[in-house]
């Protein structure tokens, strides 16, 4: 497990660096205006698995269980979701035509086969981390990470236009396909319709609800920048996504950090050892509370210093980087917490707790609008409603476990 950590971090730690490198180049290059617009269009591209409706989540929580079973049905589970999968993802991508987005139509064209070409290897890597076979899924997330900010400032450096970032996202995409076919070989199943539609049904009775929780996560996560697309200017969404990707960063560190883990508790909860589940949720936070602590005092630091000696732009913008960092530190240790009660079925109960966040956060979100406040506000709300969610989740967890422990030693 040490070492698969070290791998996930390794990997993380350099695609990190080299996407700091490449969305810092790409951030000055390019005008507020343009730098707007790839906000747009990354905000559309992040809402369009809404369409999967869950079908990824229900998979990824029955896909351990069914391997565990040691026959054929994680076989037939797995190849029914990636044949479905892929069906919506083609009509899902169409949407984006609907969108006014200021793009010839072949760059649309690219966009939407790279958004349909990338399923397969995000399945693959599914496949990969439910049978453990964590090394072969680093090594797809070790290209994916790796090469893609390296080919996209490579092209953007060459070209220095927004269309050459979503050509280089097509060619990253490409190679991620051939690796991921040369992992996994791309194969229609035989089923029968019956059993086809049965295992659609069983994925959907797990995934829908996952699904109904991460809809909220998402609507959560873009209420911001919707609200300021619809009511500031595209400088001012700029400004916003610009500091808010760069937050980000924090979050994205932490989730690759525990992602092993998580695995692990999957597992751990799936054979009632519920010792072990404590353990690896208490054991995994202490190393993580730390962890953010050091990235998050790195952060805040070195932020204005990248404003005036390299970015020489978005100056203003040091309060509302440190409340979104905070807000990255309440995302990141919610997250062990939200798995062991997706894991354990818990839906309706985190589904009624992101429903109350997500009112509170459109509540406010639209009076910051209403008032025109500064963009600042938005992110006040967020860290307000992401501190509630921790207490409400964190105290779920120990009600549950407790509860579990105490019946397990009777």
């Amino acid at each position: 497990m040490k070492k698969i950590v070290f791998q996930n971090l390794s990997i993380t730690v350099i695609s990190k660096m080299l996407s700091f490198i490449s969305f810092i180049y790409i951030a000055k290059v390019l005008s507020k205006s343009e730098y707007g617009l790839f906000v747009y269009i990354s905000m559309i591209l992040s809402l369009l698995p809404l369409f999967q409706f869950g079908s990824m989540h229900g998979t990824i929580i029955l896909l351990p269980k069914y391997i565990a079973k040691q026959n054929d049905s994680d076989d037939r589970l797995f190849w029914s979701y990636n044949a479905f999968s892929h069906l919506i993802q083609l009509v899902s991508a169409l949407v984006l035509f609907f969108f006014d987005i200021e793009l010839s139509f072949y760059v649309l064209l690219i966009i939407t086969v790279n958004y349909i070409l990338s399923k397969y290897s995000e399945n693959i890597q599914i496949l990969l981390s439910s049978n453990l076979e964590l090394e072969k899924a680093n090594i797809i997330k070790a290209i994916d990470q790796i090469a893609r900010p390296i080919v996209t400032l490579g092209l953007f450096f060459y070209y220095q236009n927004i269309e050459s970032l979503f050509v280089a996202q097509m060619i990253v995409t490409l190679l991620i396909f051939l690796i991921s076919n040369y992992f996994v070989k791309f194969r229609f199943y035989k089923f029968e319709f019956m059993e086809f539609k049965g295992i659609i049904k069983t994925i959907y009775k797990i995934g829908f609800f996952i699904y109904l929780i991460w809809v909220v996560d998402i609507l959560f996560r873009t209420a911001d920048k919707w609200f300021i697309s619809q009511f500031y200017s595209i400088s001012e969404l700029a400004e916003y996504g610009f500091t808010s990707s760069m937050a980000m960063n924090v979050w994205l560190l932490a989730m690759s950090f525990f992602a092993p883990y998580a695995q692990m508790l999957y597992k751990y909860i799936a054979e009632n050892r519920f010792v072990d589940v404590k353990k690896i949720v208490e054991d995994t936070n202490k190393k993580l509370y730390f962890l953010l602590l050091l990235v998050s005092t790195v952060a805040v630091v070195a932020y204005p210093f990248v404003l005036e000696l390299v970015i020489k732009k978005y100056f203003g913008t040091e309060l509302l980087f440190f409340v979104l960092v905070i807000s990255a530190v309440f995302l990141s240790i919610n997250n062990m917490y939200i798995y062991y009660m997706i894991s354990n079925n818990f839906h309706v109960v985190l589904l009624k707790y992101q429903l109350v966040v997500l009112v509170l956060n459109l509540i406010l979100n639209g009076a910051f609008a209403f008032l025109h406040l500064d963009i600042v506000y938005y992110s006040y709300s967020t860290i307000l409603s992401l501190g509630l969610y921790f207490i409400l989740v964190r105290r779920y967890f120990y009600i549950d476990i407790e509860k579990k422990l105490r019946i397990k030693t009777i």
